[in-house]
């Protein structure tokens, strides 16, 4: 993540009490405000990135073409290279693996979602399961449209699960939480759609786009992100130019507005502006002997490390800088066969983020009690730069009482209609906050929404595509 500034780490605070003076509000839009406009679209969008409980990991599915008995999803620390053995490794009959394609790692429900292309099902275990475990629940059957899935996302905000069918040529959609024999709650599906035996998936939630990587035709076609029937695409991506060549798993990068792709038959990652279409050459493309690439099938691409990440058909996960272009070796690579990869295709990559949390000493108070309102942040594993934001939203529903840190200890407060940061453009350290304040009879009764919360440095943290993490305590006050 990139910004700019001078970064500097934020550390223990000590308790303050501020004589603070807040205006008389209503409260008849409290419920409007949330529902249309605020807590509850941030609880979905501000955790949309918290691993919670994640560490380091990178997630691989297997397919053993040879003998379907060992066909697997292996996990190992993020930064594994060489002949490392996995952490874990889930596999066996119980499992429902069969021909298991693209995976999702869903760190906010903490599980594990796998497209298996050989038995058509959407398998969803526990993140961290491993052996021969039992799905936590299952999508299969004839009413599902499912056949030959393969690529695969969870949508988190919209709470939907999307699959890329190869066989049959479709997107199909489902409720995250669906199971069983399941119909679709819509299929992108007919001639005019482009789709042609499509494999890889994206959702790009920031710009509500469908992005589909079509091996058949060699093209990257791309929908309004809830295009369904006989839809044309918006725009799509093609041509001899373009340097796709069976293109196969895929993955947008909204930070710096691209769009990566592995090519299988011609050992290849090209690179294009994410909103590239026709006949247009990529940004940049890694190829050669050197890369290692040998009929890539999966990628991903870590931020956080400005990492890019390649599965191989020879066994093999190869790691580059997120720009290396041409004929560039790997940082690292994991093969061998401690490993256990076995036909690597998709590949999932997870990070323990800085995480926020904020308590309070009750959830009721009344006229002369004292509120203790303590924020804490815990730093994740890799370092980044956060705006990081303290305060509460008022029971009118549209006022924001932000904490601001005037100078090292001493805390102000800002009201208004938008949050403003505690701090802005820190290394996060650890951070505690504790803010005191007795009620003396005038403020507004009603529903308090404390919070703190993480963001982008210098963006608008109340859009989706720059929240990292929130966490929010309500409490009631009665004069």
């Amino acid at each position: 993540m990139a910004a700019s500034g001078v970064r500097r780490r934020v550390r223990e605070l000590p308790a303050v009490g501020l004589a603070v003076v807040f205006p008389r509000l209503v409260t008849s839009l409290l419920l409007r405000f949330l529902l249309i406009f605020g807590v509850a679209t941030l609880l979905g969008a501000w955790v949309l990135l918290l691993s919670a409980g994640a560490q380091d990991e990178l997630f691989v599915t297997n397919d053993d073409v040879v003998s379907s008995v060992n066909n697997s999803v292996t996990v190992y620390a993020r930064t594994a290279s060489g002949n490392t053995a996995s952490l874990r490794t889930l596999t066996g009959p119980a499992t429902g693996l069969s021909g298991p394609s693209g995976l999702v790692v869903d760190t906010l429900n903490n599980e594990l979602v796998v497209a298996n292309s050989r038995n058509n099902s959407i398998t969803v275990s526990s993140r961290t399961a491993s052996g021969n475990t039992v799905p936590l629940r299952t999508i299969s059957g004839f009413l599902t449209g499912l056949s030959g899935p393969s690529g695969l996302v969870v949508d988190t905000v919209n709470n939907e699960v999307i699959v890329a069918n190869r066989f049959g040529v479709s997107v199909t959609v489902y409720p995250r939480t669906a199971g069983g024999n399941t119909t679709p709650i819509r299929t992108l599906q007919g001639a005019t759609t482009g789709l042609s035996s499509p494999i890889g998936l994206v959702v790009d939630l920031v710009n509500n786009e469908l992005l589909v990587s079509n091996s058949g035709n060699a093209s990257v076609t791309v929908y309004t992100r809830t295009a369904s029937g006989n839809t044309a695409p918006l725009r799509t991506l093609a041509g001899p130019a373009t340097g796709l060549s069976f293109p196969q798993g895929f993955t947008v990068d909204t930070v710096n507005n691209e769009l990566l792709l592995v090519n299988g038959t011609n050992n290849s990652v090209t690179v294009y502006a994410r909103t590239a279409s026709d006949n247009t050459a990529p940004l940049r493309t890694l190829q050669g002997p050197t890369t290692g690439l040998s009929s890539p099938s999966g990628v991903a691409v870590d931020l956080a490390n400005n990492e890019l990440l390649v599965t191989n058909i020879n066994n093999s996960v190869t790691v580059y800088a997120r720009t290396a272009a041409g004929d560039t070796q790997p940082v690292r690579t994991l093969q061998g066969g401690a490993t256990g990869l076995n036909n690597p295709l998709f590949l999932a990559v997870t990070i323990l983020s800085p995480t926020v949390a904020v308590a309070l000493n009750g959830a009721a108070f009344f006229t002369g009690q004292t509120i203790i309102y303590r924020a804490t942040l815990t730093p994740g594993s890799t370092p980044i730069l956060v705006d990081i934001y303290l305060g509460a939203v008022l029971p009118d529903g549209v006022t924001f009482l932000s904490l601001v840190e005037l100078s090292p200890g001493v805390i102000s407060f800002a009201l208004g209609p938008s949050p403003v940061p505690f701090v802005a453009n820190v290394a996060p350290g650890p951070l505690g906050v504790p803010f005191s304040y007795q009620f003396a009879g005038f403020e507004s009764p009603g529903t308090y929404f404390t919070y703190a919360g993480l963001a982008v440095p210098g963006g608008n943290p109340l859009l989706p595509a720059n929240q990292l993490s929130l966490s929010i305590q309500p409490f009631q006050f009665t004069p």
